[in-house]
């Protein structure tokens, strides 16, 4: 019965299945977690004979237990039972020596996790041509499904594991994008990139990737709309603004010049608002930065009064807010910004926890008196006693 010339294909890397011909097992359901997890160490190991001592100690040293030999040999039965849809001599695919299990060394394995690791390793070698690379490059990222051993991501042995295929996907990543960016092949890195961004939901690289290629594809509405919600989505989870390269990118896809036009009707349209909502206009930093800039140079002219504005979220200590609490309030503060100023004035989120504005008022108790109301509205919607509010505000002086 035994097949000298069967072929085992496993794959590791965003699932776990074992295939001989056409049989194959897959952990579809996570029960019955600890003998797949046995299966799962003893095909990630099976260059060697696993002593029953190192075993037990993996699965059983949180655990009181008197017989630990006896529970292995019961685990390593229910194992063999998962095994036997594949149809093949199950004491052969996993065996006993003396004091030890492993996997079988008779058959052919192929992991899909040494196949990823080589092609990686393979995409580095000096001579090859750019085209060769690219093609290497894809062929690896195909293999990459997912994590390693999702289900098992927090076994301590997984761990290190998990971080080294990780690791070379991370760089792989890179490669591949900057090679396809050689080439301006844009519609490659949009499919390159979403795939990356479904196994990775926060890799930076892969979501300015995106954004540029749509720009660059002529996607012009899509890559803002991406931007905002993958800022959005880090303000949110990690509390952190965008890096400087994501803001320069921001100029770059709300640049709305395509082409020479000598119609100032088509040229209004670019340059208004659209649907924005009413209230005040809300900015990037950037943006803002160069608004505060314009007003600057105008006073210096008309010899106005204009305040910068800042209002600062924190706990009663001066603190930082936990970050579900934080996101929440800024949000609330922003919307009551927006609400209580005037539509011609501007405001923007200066950093996790505060904003900036510009008021042209005339005297600074104008400008007090309108921070006070921002806050009296935010405190209607959103009412918290441990959290504090402060402000500043000084007149703009020319340069």
């Amino acid at each position: 019965m035994k097949n000298q010339e069967s072929i085992i294909h496993v794959n590791m890397l965003g699932g776990f299945s074992i295939s001989m011909g056409d049989r194959t097992i897959v952990d579809q359901n996570n029960q019955a977690k600890k003998p797949w997890s046995l299966l799962e160490y003893l095909i990630t190991f099976r260059g060697r004979d696993i002593p029953v001592e190192e075993l037990i100690d993996l699965f059983w040293k949180d655990e009181a237990s008197n017989n630990p030999a006896g529970a292995l040999k019961t685990l390593m039965f229910r194992v063999r039972k998962l095994l036997e849809p594949l149809e093949y001599p199950t004491q052969e695919l996993v065996f006993q020596n003396r004091k030890a299990y492993g996997w079988t060394k008779d058959l052919i394995t192929i992991c899909d996790t040494d196949q990823f690791e080589g092609l990686c390793i393979q995409s580095e070698a000096p001579d090859l041509t750019g085209d060769a690379r690219l093609s290497i490059c894809l062929e690896a990222f195909a293999l990459y499904k997912g994590n390693f051993l999702p289900k098992s991501e927090w076994e301590s042995w997984v761990v290190p594991i998990h971080t080294y295929y990780h690791s070379l996907y991370q760089k792989l990543i890179q490669k591949t994008l900057l090679l396809l960016e050689e080439r301006k092949d844009f519609p490659t890195i949009i499919d390159v990139c979403q795939q990356a961004i479904a196994i990775d939901p926060y890799s930076e690289d892969a979501h300015y990737y995106l954004i540029y290629s749509l720009y660059q594809s002529g996607n012009q509405l899509m890559a803002m709309e991406h931007y905002h919600h993958v800022t959005d989505m880090f303000y949110n989870e990690f509390a952190i603004t965008p890096s400087i390269r994501f803001k320069d990118l921001y100029k770059l896809i709300s640049d709305k010049k395509h082409g020479i036009t000598m119609d100032l009707s088509t040229i209004q349209e670019i340059l208004s608002e659209g649907g924005m909502n009413s209230g005040a206009f809300c900015c990037e930093p950037s943006v803002f930065r160069d608004i505060y800039q314009l007003e600057t140079r105008a006073i210096e002219r008309t010899g106005d009064s204009i305040f910068l504005c800042l209002l600062t979220i924190s706990n009663l200590k001066g603190e930082l807010l936990k970050p579900a609490v934080q996101t929440r309030a800024m949000d609330e503060l922003g919307d009551s910004i927006r609400k209580s100023l005037r539509r011609g004035d501007i405001f923007s989120r200066y950093s996790v926890s505060q904003y900036l504005m510009l008021l042209p008022t005339a005297t600074y108790e104008n400008g007090e008196m309108v921070l006070k109301r921002i806050i009296q509205n935010f405190k209607k919607e959103y009412s918290r006693k441990d959290l504090s509010i402060t402000y500043s505000l000084q007149s703009i002086i020319p340069n």
